[in-house]
């Protein structure tokens, strides 16, 4: 079996696969690739970067064949291993960019190899240009192999790990690859077409704004659903004329026939299929394409080169999102077919507009986004966010024309342009010099200077509560601010609110802890007034009664009044359960609670029938007797005159007895 394959063939059996996926699609609900979630395709042993063209003819084939896993194998490579391809199998063309070989510039009959290219002098090297030669190869998924026979642990080992996800990503593992996602769509939106939040509820790209509109991630059945339809929007936008000008983009102009909209169907959906492999994600065809699908498939029967040039446009398509992902602005050209400048030059002159600018500066604000800042003849500067395709125009100009009169006539109508825009739509401003900082946390901050050492660095310093800061380093667009500002002191508050914005936080966070303490404190001491003042005054005798308690409150206390040891509260509870006696309510007496006094009482002679049982018990006892103090005759007064505790129950028995006798 031959392991290259000559390039018609190859595009025949591309085609073919092709196809095949598609009607597989049509009968399995629009699932074109990884309809059981498996890691991006791979050739086995080897750690090549596979081009878009091939990444998915891989996948696809896989699809079609119900392998395992998307790990392929060169033939050589399978029988080096001891393995072989089983017959009757149909591989893959794989396309290997050779670029080992060097041209000269001006004899296309002079070749060198690479290594000869890197032997010649530096002069030399001028004279030749790299030539790239694709060769076409056949390859074959590791189940078309009989390496799950020979080599059975290698190849379940294999499976394992790059064959079908059985189990869900982790939170931790899920939460990277979104961060990833959403960084890749940030990157996507600063340099190639702004990615907005829709409320229609329906995606879609206006090429008037340039702009792909998405709904809210709820709004999908799934994240895969709203990572693919987002990037469908974006190789849409990549398409139109003033980019990629892929033949069947719609951008608002003369719509394209039917056939080359399917055929930029198929371009778009192929884009967002490679982003999910990527992703180890299911890929599925729009309903819309699906319904398309027949006609998509004759085509691409009748016409076998449309593959090749449908993979081209994909490749393509993916290449210039890449570059975006990687931070390389894209621009996006007015009119290919006309000179920018002209264009621009037929929208002036424009109506009261301002013929001259003292300045006009291009500059990214605090969250990275491009602001166009101008401050025209005798007027407040303004601020604005131009379009990406005027950002990108901008910095095209400035970077590619060299004549500095052009440019500085671009830059007025330009600044002129948005002024104009402003006029109509003064909602469009942005204040870029002033922060979200309150009016009582700016008055917090004095001293502002700001300044340039002798390494290039830029610091700014400030008081704050009237302690010194230490220096905090400042970015160059901050300091270009700075000498744009009409205010140039309110600016350098402003400025000191957003770089000292922690301690600002942390200094107010203290102090409203301080105050929240205090008013936690002095909240405590209302609630124990109010609780003071609730309490009920206790007769004269209760409250002896609980003065007494303080000193002794492990001990039942029995009040000697008149005939009767009284005792009350939580003690006549006590009392009344361990000796039988009665336990009453007064209604008339409250206790220290509030309550209706419990009261229990007996005969005073009763009490050495009732004291034993209280110190058999294992309760303390005080007796309380009443006495009256010198100087006081009318006011008498309860004492502890004796204490009884359990082990002197039988000593106090003795000595009354001994009384009685005597």
């Amino acid at each position: 079996m031959e392991e290259k394959e000559k390039k018609n063939t190859g595009l025949e059996r591309q085609r073919d696969i092709l196809v095949s996926a598609l009607e597989r699609a049509l009968k399995n609900n629009g699932v074109l690739v990884n309809a059981t979630p498996k890691p991006a395709p791979q050739i086995l042993g080897k750690d090549y970067r596979i081009a878009p063209a091939n990444m998915l003819m891989m996948a696809m084939h896989a699809e079609n064949g119900a392998f395992k896993t998307n790990t392929y194998t060169l033939f050589n490579a399978a029988k080096q291993r001891g393995e072989a391809v089983k017959g009757h199998e149909k591989g893959v063309p794989f396309t290997w960019t050779n670029r080992n070989e060097y041209v000269s510039k001006d004899n296309a009959e002079d070749k060198i190899s690479r290594k000869e290219y890197m032997n010649l002098p530096e002069a030399d090297k001028a004279k030749y240009e790299v030539n790239p030669r694709e060769d076409t190869y056949v390859i074959f998924n590791v189940d078309q192999t009989t390496m799950p026979n020979v080599h059975k642990d290698d190849y379940n080992a294999l499976i394992e790990k790059y064959g079908v996800k059985e189990t869900e990503l982790s939170a931790k593992e899920e939460k990277d690859q979104r961060a990833a996602i959403n960084k890749s769509f940030a990157a996507i939106s600063e340099n190639l077409v702004a990615i907005k939040r829709d409320g229609t509820g329906v995606a879609h790209y206006d090429a008037q704004k340039d702009t792909v509109f998405m709904p809210a991630q709820k709004a999908f059945d799934s994240y895969a659903d709203y990572v693919q339809e987002t990037t469908r929007q974006v190789a849409q936008a990549a398409g139109i004329p003033q980019r990629l000008n892929r033949q069947g983009a719609d951008y608002g102009g003369r719509p394209p026939s039917e056939d080359a909209k399917e055929r930029e169907m198929l371009v778009v959906e192929l884009v967002a299929a490679h982003r999910m492999l990527e992703l180890g994600m299911p890929a599925k065809l729009r309903p819309e394409t699906v319904a398309h699908g027949e006609s998509i498939i004759k085509q691409l029967n009748e016409k076998p080169e449309l593959t090749e040039q449908i993979l081209k446009d994909v490749a393509r398509t993916i290449g210039m999102i890449k570059k975006a992902e990687s931070g390389e602005q894209i621009v996006r050209h007015e009119r290919p077919s006309e000179d920018r400048q002209e264009q621009w030059a037929k929208q002036f002159p424009m109506d009261k507009v301002p013929e001259r600018f003292e300045h006009i500066a291009m500059l990214k604000d605090d969250e990275g986004k491009w602001t166009l800042v101008a401050k025209p003849q005798n007027e407040p500067t303004f601020a604005i966010h131009p379009s990406k395709s005027d950002v990108g125009l901008y910095f095209d100009v400035i970077k590619n024309d060299h004549d500095e009169a052009h440019v500085e006539t671009f830059r007025t109508q330009f600044a002129q342009k948005h002024y104009a825009e402003l006029a109509k739509d003064p909602s469009q401003a942005v204040n870029i010099f002033r922060s979200n900082a309150s009016e009582e946390t700016l008055s917090r901050i004095s001293n502002v200077n700001a300044f340039k050492t002798h390494d290039s660095k830029i610091l700014l310093v400030a008081f704050i509560d009237g302690e010194k800061q230490k220096a905090r380093e400042i970015s160059q667009n901050q300091w270009q601010r700075m000498f744009l500002a009409d205010d140039k002191r309110d600016y350098k508050l402003h400025m000191a609110a957003t770089i000292y914005a922690d301690v600002l936080a942390k200094e107010k966070q203290v102090k409203e802890q301080q105050a929240a303490e205090k008013k936690q404190e002095d909240q405590k001491k209302l609630e124990e007034q109010k609780k003071q003042d609730k309490q009920p005054t206790l007769a004269p005798i209760l409250k002896q009664f609980y003065d007494l308690k303080k000193k002794h409150p492990d001990a039942i206390l029995l009040f000697r009044t008149g005939d009767f040891y009284e005792t009350y509260s939580k003690d006549a509870e006590k009392t009344s359960k361990i000796t039988g006696t009665t336990l009453t309510k007064n209604m008339r007496l409250q206790d220290k609670d509030g309550n209706a006094l419990a009261v229990t009482a007996f005969p005073k002679h009763s009490l050495d029938t009732y004291l034993p049982k209280l110190i058999r018990a294992g309760e303390r006892v005080a007796i309380c007797d009443t006495v009256e103090p010198p100087k006081q005759q009318k006011e008498e007064l309860q004492k502890v005159v004796e204490k009884v505790e359990p082990k002197q129950e039988e000593t106090h028995q003795q000595e009354q007895h001994r009384g009685m006798h005597r």
